[in-house]
């Protein structure tokens, strides 16, 4: 269904000890099912607090967080990390001891999924990520290129049909030619799956180029929130003015 909000953050703010300044001041936003949203901002903007807080990695100090209209915490932790979100990141999280289809399979194993489903369900995730299961299932992590062992972190995202995937920078570490396969891929999923995406980077081109809708963040505050034309034509802070001329400073 169009601009239906499947996640509505109210008021939140998250404060740490010792920390004057909030990690998180009082951000208010709604993600659209099927969307993609990119969180872009430099280190310590607090994107990737806002994205642990949808996964409850993190907790907030106050405000609310509604997924499909309930309080995240009406939620069953594992049943909403195993069934709502998928998580990538940009350590990837592999186990190393396991081959690529254990990898891939565990959360369906902890889901109790029958064997036959389970290997039904890793040879159509390592399809779609177009590796091939012959060559690849029984391969194990450090045999892997970095960007197709991201390719099997996505799949390993997918496996449980969660509808929302939640990905922290995590194509930050890999080459240009590889993040922008991998980019492309991205789309694709999007497209083909329909899945609703929350994406966090420091990278103002790969959120111009993956976002429908970009949110531009500074000291734990969401500057503005809009498509990329809006961010260009009408910015609404001198620092996004600034980004928009720049790109972050390092």
């Amino acid at each position: 269904m169009k601009n239906q909000k499947i996640i509505e953050l109210i008021n939140i703010s998250k404060f740490y000890p010792g920390n004057e300044k909030p990690g998180i001041n009082n951000v208010s936003l709604n993600i659209q099912r099927g969307e993609i949203l990119v969180l872009v901002g430099s280190s310590g903007s607090g994107k990737t607090t806002l994205l642990k807080m949808l996964n409850r990695l993190e907790e907030p100090t106050s405000g609310a967080i509604l997924i499909n209209g309930k309080d995240i915490k009406s939620y069953n932790v594992n049943e909403l990390r195993r069934g709502f979100f998928g998580y990538v990141f940009q350590k990837i999280g592999l186990f190393p001891h396991m081959t690529v289809k254990e990898n891939i399979e565990i959360v369906l194993r902890l889901d109790n999924k029958p064997i036959i489903f389970r290997e039904k369900k890793v040879r159509e995730l390592l399809d779609f990520m177009r590796l091939s299961p012959n060559v690849y299932g029984n391969r194990y992590i450090n045999q892997l290129s970095g960007g197709e062992q991201q390719r099997v972190g996505v799949a390993r995202a997918l496996a449980t049909d969660s509808e929302c995937l939640l990905m922290d920078e995590p194509f930050g570490a890999l080459d240009a030619v590889t993040r922008c396969e991998l980019q492309d891929e991205i789309l694709r999923l999007k497209e083909n799956l329909k899945k609703t995406i929350i994406f966090v980077t420091h990278d103002i081109s790969e959120a111009f180029k993956l976002g429908d809708r970009i949110g531009v963040m500074q000291n734990g505050n969401i500057e503005q929130l809009g498509t990329k034309e809006q961010l260009c034509e009408f910015p609404k802070t001198p620092f996004v003015e600034q980004l928009m001329r720049t790109g972050f400073r390092t």
